[in-house]
């Protein structure tokens, strides 16, 4: 931590891997026509706002294996 906000983090080689091809994945991927929609219509805008109200789960992994 730096001025109580994180600074670093410490992770395994194994999840460094999987972490690094998503980001390669994210960061090289071409542009999809329902990328384009999202934006058009504003819904994308709208999610993002939508996240930022939400409150912070106290137990997300739980939350994700009940889905």
């Amino acid at each position: 931590y730096e001025g109580n906000k994180p600074k670093a983090v410490l992770v395994d080689v194994e999840s460094f891997a999987v972490m690094e091809t998503m980001m390669d994945n994210i960061l090289n991927r071409e542009a999809e026509p329902e990328d384009a929609i999202l934006v058009a219509s504003g819904i994308l805008k709208q999610l993002a706002d939508q996240t930022q109200d939400e409150i912070s789960s106290t137990d997300w992994e739980k939350e994700l294996d009940e889905l």
